[in-house]
């Protein structure tokens, strides 16, 4: 089966929270870690992938000798996603075009007043 991939996929394993709001009152978190990643998306490893379809939002850790020494501690990277393949083994998740990238202490202003940390819903505020 020839591969349809048009970017490059890179075997490289990261840690990673995958926050999926299951009804408006609750919000779920999976930590799992990557198998492979590319730009367009990146396949989870964990027994018990998300239905197809689902839409998710991905923080992944980046800790790379190189990133610390230009942001001056791990990054993290937080894009959102949609489950595009379930298998026993994990899920693969396509990314969405928008992304945020910066160190892992950092908080960001989401507008409205509101600050929150990295990988929480603007509905979760931060205790």
């Amino acid at each position: 089966m020839k591969d349809r991939r048009k970017v490059e996929r890179f075997n490289l394993e990261l840690p990673a929270e995958i926050t999926v709001k299951t009804t408006e009152q609750m919000v779920g978190v999976l930590h799992l870690r990557t198998r492979d990643i590319s730009s367009g998306g990146a396949f989870f490893s964990g027994a018990h992938p998300l239905p197809e379809g689902t839409p998710v939002r991905v923080n992944l850790t980046l800790s790379a000798d190189r990133l610390k020494r230009l942001m001056g501690a791990q990054a993290r990277v937080e894009v959102s996603g949609i489950v595009q393949r379930s298998e026993p083994s994990g899920m693969a998740i396509c990314f969405n075009k928008d992304y945020h990238m910066m160190p892992t202490n950092t908080e960001r202003n989401h507008g409205k007043g509101t600050v929150i940390k990295w990988g929480l819903y603007p509905e979760r505020r931060p205790v």
